[in-house]
C-alpha cells in the first residue's frame, strides 16, 4: 500500500466498530467495491480506526481490467496516519482529499483520491482509490475532467445508496460496454467495447454528442424496465443483437454527466434461451404422447378385461391396468408442469384417489387422506416414476387385503423430508395386518416384489414394515440426490 500500511493478525475491525448503522453501511458500500474498481479502475479500500489510533482495512477490491497495485490482500492491514497525510486529512476534515501523485508503486505510477464516509458530520473510515496514473494522462484535459466528475459522482453516489440499501451493483465482465450520459440524454463518452456494440447495430462510428433515446433505444425492442434503489435494467432486443442494459443514476446530474451506463452483450445467451425453450416445449409434447399412448394400452387392456371370463387372469389384468395408469400420471403431471422434477405431493393425491375410485366398493366407507407438507416435495421425473409405481403397488396392497371382512377403515400415505438429503413416504392403514412371519421377499406377489426392486435397487433406499393386528405401516425412505 502506498501509505505504508504494515500487515497484522487481522482484527475484526468492522465487528469493533460500536455503532451498528456504521458498520452496516461499510458493509453495505463493500459490496459495491467490484464494480467501482473496474468502471474505474482503480485499487479501492475502506479503512476504519482501530483502538490504537491507526486505519485499518476492512474491505477491498481490485479491478481486473488492469493489474492491481497488491499482490495479496490488504485486509487486515493498518496505517499510520503519520504516514498517510490524505488519509488522516480526510478524516479530520470530511472533506474529499487527494493523496500521493506519481507514486510508483509494484511498478506503477499512483494517483490515490480518499473519500471520508460521514454521518451526521462525523468520520467513520475512508474510502481509499487508488489509480493508475497513466489511466489519466492518456487522455485529454476534457475528457479527463469527465471522468474524475464520473467517478467522484458514482463513489458519492452509491456512499449515499449503501446507507438504506444492501443491494449490491451486479460486477462487470470482460467484453462489458460503458457509456456516460449526461443529463439530457446525450452520450458524453463511448469505451472502445461500446464503439464494437454500436457497429453491430448499425450505428454510427462517432456516438458521442448523440442522444441514447436515438440510438441505441432506437436499434430494438426495449423490455421490461426494473428498478430498485442503487440501480435499472432492461433488455434491449434487436432482430440481430440482444443487449443487457444497466444503468446507475449519479448524483448530482447535470449536463456534464448524470449516469453510468453499462451494456452487456446477451446475444447467445437470449439465443440459448430460445433453444432451451423450443426443446422443453418438444419435451413435452412427448410426455404428453407418451402419457395418451399408455392411456390407450390401458384401454386395450380393460376392453381384454371384460372379454375375459377367467377371474386370475381379470385380477392380473387389473393390476397391469393400474400401474400403466399410475406410470401416465407422471406423463400427464411433465407434460404440463416443469420437465426436470415432479410435485409428489400432487401425484400422490391423485394416485389415491384414482385407487380409491377403482378399488373401493360403494359399500365400503374407507377414510383414505394424504399428510403432506405445505411446501412442494419434488423428484427428478425418471426417480417420480418409481415413487408413482411403489405408491400405487402399497395402495393395492391395502384396498385388496387391509380390510377383508370389516366396511370401515382408515388409510393415511404421509409424505416428508427427513432432512435436506432424504424424503420419505410412509403409507398406514388399520386393517387386519400381515401374517406374523411375513417377509414381502419370500411371501409377498409380485407387487411386494415390485416395491422391494423400486426402493432399494432402483432408488437405492430402504423399506420397513410394522404390522400387528391393529394396522400395518411402510414406510419407504430414498436419497434425494442418487438413482440405481
Amino acid at each position: 500500500m502506498a501509505v505504508n500500511a504494515a500487515p497484522s493478525p487481522p482484527p475484526p475491525l468492522l465487528d469493533a466498530i460500536p455503532n451498528e448503522e456504521t458498520r452496516r453501511w461499510i458493509a453495505n458500500m463493500a459490496r459495491h467495491l467490484p464494480f467501482l474498481a473496474d468502471i474505474i479502475p482503480a485499487d479501492l479500500l475502506i479503512l476504519v480506526p482501530t483502538p490504537d489510533g491507526r486505519l485499518g482495512v476492512v474491505a477491498e477490491a481490485k479491478p481486473t481490467v488492469r493489474e492491481s497495485f497488491y499482490l495479496s490482500s490488504q485486509v487486515g492491514s493498518v496505517v499510520d496516519p503519520a504516514s498517510a497525510p490524505a488519509l488522516d486529512q480526510a478524516m479530520q476534515t470530511g472533506a474529499v482529499t487527494p493523496g500521493a501523485v506519481g507514486k510508483v508503486v509494484n511498478g506503477q505510477p499512483m494517483s490515490q483520491m480518499a473519500y471520508p464516509l460521514v454521518i451526521k458530520g462525523e468520520s467513520h473510515g475512508v474510502l481509499l482509490m487508488e489509480r493508475n496514473l497513466y489511466e489519466e494522462l492518456k487522455h485529454s484535459d476534457e475528457k479527463r475532467q469527465l471522468y474524475r466528475t464520473a467517478i467522484s459522482r458514482g463513489v458519492e453516489t452509491l456512499l449515499a445508496k449503501s446507507r438504506t440499501s444492501d443491494l449490491a451493483l451486479p460486477g462487470v465482465l470482460p467484453g462489458d460496454a460503458l457509456l456516460l450520459l449526461n443529463q439530457s440524454g446525450v452520450i458524453q463518452h463511448v469505451s472502445h467495447a461500446a464503439s464494437n456494440l454500436a457497429r453491430r447495430l448499425a450505428l454510427p462510428e462517432a456516438l458521442e454528442g448523440l442522444r441514447w433515446e436515438e440510438t441505441f433505444l432506437a436499434k430494438g425492442e426495449c423490455g421490461q424496465v426494473r428498478t430498485n434503489a442503487v440501480y435499472e435494467e432492461f433488455e434491449l432486443l434487436a432482430p440481430r443483437v440482444s443487449v443487457g442494459v444497466r444503468s446507475l443514476p449519479l448524483e448530482p446530474a447535470d449536463d456534464t454527466v448524470s449516469a453510468i451506463v453499462v451494456l452487456r452483450d446477451i446475444t447467445e445467451i437470449k439465443e440459448k434461451d430460445r433453444e432451451l425453450a423450443i426443446k422443453e416445449t418438444i419435451i413435452r409434447e412427448v410426455h404428453h404422447r407418451v402419457k395418451n399412448n399408455l392411456q390407450t394400452i390401458a384401454a386395450l387392456l380393460r376392453l381384454q378385461q371384460r372379454r375375459s371370463r377367467n377371474s386370475e387372469v381379470k385380477s392380473i389384468l387389473s393390476d397391469c391396468i393400474d400401474r400403466i395408469s399410475s406410470i401416465a400420471l407422471v406423463h400427464e403431471y411433465l407434460s404440463h408442469e416443469d420437465v426436470e422434477v415432479v410435485d409428489i405431493k400432487e401425484l400422490a393425491y391423485n394416485l389415491l384417489s384414482a385407487s380409491v375410485q377403482s378399488m373401493v366398493p360403494p359399500e365400503k366407507q374407507i377414510d383414505a387422506r394424504v399428510v403432506a407438507p405445505s411446501a412442494s416435495v419434488t423428484l427428478s421425473s425418471s426417480q417420480a416414476t418409481s415413487v408413482a409405481l411403489i405408491i400405487n403397488e402399497l395402495l393395492q396392497n391395502t384396498f385388496k387385503h387391509a380390510f377383508s371382512g370389516r366396511s370401515t377403515g382408515h388409510v393415511e400415505l404421509t409424505l416428508s423430508n427427513p432432512d435436506q438429503e432424504k424424503m420419505q413416504f410412509t403409507l398406514h392403514d388399520d386393517g387386519i395386518g400381515l401374517p406374523t412371519d411375513f417377509n414381502a421377499q419370500k411371501d409377498g406377489n409380485l407387487g411386494w416384489e415390485i416395491i422391494h426392486t423400486l426402493a432399494q435397487q432402483d432408488l437405492r433406499g430402504t423399506l420397513h414394515i410394522e404390522s400387528s393386528s391393529r394396522g400395518t405401516t411402510v414406510t419407504v425412505t430414498i436419497p434425494l440426490t442418487e438413482r440405481g
